[in-house]
């Protein structure tokens, strides 16, 4: 039977014609009212042996499915399995026999009790509790009994039926269209007389589904879910879609959540970044509106001080209820799961699948007159066209999309170009320079997630501010280069030591290290002995000291060590400063000139019909560059601009005007004031900017895992 079942997905054509159903397809099954013959997992005298004597959990029964139009009832053999629901269904064309294998995947989760009432939709409630509706027998008859009169109805139905039923939900993936065929499948268990043993029965499969699905990976059991939902999203409709759309998939794969509703800006990102019990309490957090609110989770969890952690531990998902769905279209192709025409539906069947993939994430600083800001993105950064486009058509929100394609015709018409500088480090001379620096530590091509992650938190060498998403520090005023470098004296007021009178130590510490070696300096950029670093807050040691040349290298060195574990507390990167040159020997490319667009893309997606660029990988550790510059052709730009809903805008041979880069870090430093600069999709002021990729430093939620 084993081999059976496996072999049950090669169907044949006339027998996937026989399973094309309706998106919503249910079939009840019953199983005979008396105990059928022992199966193989019993023993001689008809005892069942306990499931952790067997080879094999398996579970099988036989049931019948009433066919009124031939008034006969068909043989069913339902087995319970490792791959999932196995039907094996005998008709009497010529012994013809059909097969369906219903995988363990496509099953989001089960419930059984009594029989449940249908909706006056016509869905079936799955959130019931069978203990309840038996205390309140509300229990319904058969449809083969009549009805008794309306005041006995509720003592009667109780002893009517003893019948538990198990009912199964189910999402069929198809191919040719790529599609999800919502499915129920229903086992009536009536072997006994007795409720409560028709229930044990029941209850038994359902454990043993749950027990499949947490074994394939794909179980929700264990914390909740937090879900933020934007009430505005999907044009002021995010509740009722929430609703109708989303609650009945949660209660049907008996995930457990707790629903926060969003009251103002930023509310996400307050809401994450101080929530104490985040990670005790979610298993991952689930958003519900377009990508702007999944940026403020992303925020919110990088300015915690166990941001570690929180993107270790907590899966992230979308759920497209709003208009800009790039990442939700993204991770679908990545899954190669279907969006359209149901895209909330397929969201939510990827959010409850139990399962995460790594995703990068890239940090991006900004100078915008004397202030300093960070943040990070997980979408795009534009300047130029795109930008222009998606920013100057907010004024044109009322007629909806079609916003996008009247603006483009205009700065088609008056096109614009921008001036400024433009650094790249591409992939290729990046891994070149690090393995020429050290040869000891090559990294592999293909990094596990482990690894991944590991690596991108090593990389962390310059620390930020825990402040606010876009905080801001001080510029510097010069930059000239340092020859010499001196520790801070004792009268400084952030490191202060003291002998063991109390007195103050008028003398310098020992020169701890030196700048004429720029390796050095560059490892210990971030530490309080550097004068450029960027760096507000600094653990200092307490306690008395000693003055002696001995104990004052030894106290240095535990300074060093106090703010080596506060960097280990706050996300930091590793390119030089915005207001600093960028090393020319480790591979970075300068060019200046005139751009009408540069734009930078981490995921396959800008919006769910912008599949903007197509090579990219969910963490593939890249940032594709794409740069367009002055003198391309109308002609040109626009066979580009509407091509890019299928991915065939990129020009295949080299372009002298179009040219997409893969890189790892990147710098614009625009020339004058006047432009638009976007984080995914959003704003931000205008100026230089720099961004770099970490590899796969969160975890998204999705059907295919590592």
């Amino acid at each position: 039977m084993t081999a059976k079942a496996a072999a049950t997905p090669a169907t044949t054509a006339t027998q996937q014609q026989q399973h094309q159903h309706q998106l919503q397809q249910q079939e009840t099954f019953e199983a005979p009212a008396t105990p059928p013959p022992p199966t193989p997992t019993e023993t001689e005298t008809g005892t069942a042996t306990p499931p952790s004597e067997r080879e094999e959990d398996e579970l099988s029964e036989i049931f019948f499915v009433e066919n009124r139009r031939r008034k006969q009832n068909i043989k069913i053999q339902v087995k319970l399995c490792i791959d999932g629901v196995y039907l094996r269904r005998e008709t009497t064309q010529q012994d013809h026999i059909n097969e369906q294998l219903i995988r363990i995947e496509d099953i989001i989760g089960s419930s059984c009790g009594p029989r449940l009432k249908k909706r006056a939709r016509g869905g079936l409630n799955s959130c019931k509790n069978p203990s309840k509706q038996i205390q309140e027998d509300d229990v319904e008859l058969p449809e083969d009994q009549s009805p008794p009169s309306k005041k006995s109805n509720r003592k009667q139905t109780a002893s009517g039926d003893k019948s538990a039923y198990l009912y199964i939900y189910a999402y069929l993936k198809k191919e040719k269209p790529l599609r999800r065929v919502q499915t129920l499948r229903i086992l009536r268990f009536r072997s006994s007389d007795v409720y409560a043993e028709n229930l044990a029965t029941a209850q038994r499969w359902h454990r043993t589904i749950r027990e499949y699905k947490q074994r394939s990976g794909t179980s929700t059991e264990g914390k909740k879910l937090l879900i933020l939902l934007n009430p505005k999203s999907g044009s002021g409709k995010g509740r009722e879609l929430f609703q109708k759309q989303v609650a009945p998939l949660l209660r049907e794969a008996e995930a457990q959540y707790d629903l926060q509703i969003t009251t103002h800006p930023q509310y996400a990102l307050e809401f994450v970044r101080s929530r104490k019990d985040l990670l005790e309490r979610y298993a991952g957090i689930v958003v519900a509106s377009g990508d702007g609110l999944f940026y403020e989770v992303l925020n919110g969890l990088m300015e915690r001080m166990d941001w570690r952690r929180a993107c270790r531990e907590l899966s992230l998902g979308i759920i497209p209820c709003g208009s800009g769905n790039g990442l939700a279209k993204s991770i679908a192709h990545h899954c190669n799961e279907p969006y359209d025409p149901k895209p909330i539906l397929h969201a939510t069947l990827i959010c409850v699948a139990g399962r995460a993939t790594p995703m990068d994430v890239v940090r991006v600083e900004l100078s915008h007159r004397d202030k300093h800001f960070v943040m990070y993105s997980f979408l795009s950064i534009g300047w130029g066209l795109i930008a222009d486009i998606d920013i100057e058509s907010e004024r044109l929100r009322s007629i909806g999309a079609q916003r996008f394609t009247l603006w483009a015709i205009k700065r088609l018409i008056t096109l614009r170009t921008y001036r400024g500088k433009l650094f790249y480090l591409p992939q290729k001379e990046q891994k070149e320079t690090a393995a020429a620096t050290t040869p000891e530590k090559v990294p592999s091509p293909r990094p596990s997630q482990a690894q991944a992650q590991a690596e991108a938190e090593l990389r962390l060498s310059r620390s930020t501010n825990r402040s606010l998403a876009r905080r801001s520090l001080p510029v510097p005023a010069s930059h000239r280069p340092i020859s010499e470098f001196k520790d801070l004296p004792d009268e400084f007021d952030d490191v202060q030591l003291r002998d063991d009178d109390n007195d103050q130590d008028q003398d310098q510490f020992a020169d701890a290290l030196s700048m004429t070696d720029r390796s050095i300096y560059r490892q210990n950029a971030d530490s309080w002995h550097s004068a450029v670093s960027r760096r507000t807050a600094y653990y200092s040691m307490g306690g008395n000291s000693t003055r002696s040349n001995r104990s004052r290298l030894s106290v240095a060195q535990k300074i060093e060590a106090a703010n080596a574990e506060f960097m280990q507390l706050v996300p930091t990167g590793t390119m030089p400063a915005l207001q600093l040159p960028l090393p020319a020997e480790q591979g970075w490319i300068c060019e200046e000139g005139d751009y009408v667009m540069v734009h930078a893309a981490y995921t396959t997606h800008l919006a769910s019909d912008c599949f903007f660029a197509p090579d990219s990988k969910l963490n593939d550790g890249l940032i594709y560059l794409v740069i367009i510059r002055a003198g391309v052709g109308r002609s040109q730009l626009l066979n580009f601009l509407l091509s890019m809903h299928n991915g065939t805008h990129l020009p295949e041979p080299e372009d002298p005007h179009i040219l997409v880069v893969p890189v790892t870090a990147f710098r614009i430093e625009p020339s004058g004031n006047n432009g638009i600069l976007t984080i995914d999709g959003e704003r931000v002021d205008y100026g230089p900017i720099q961004a770099e990729v970490f590899p796969g430093l969160i975890n998204v939620m999705t059907t295919t895992g590592q």
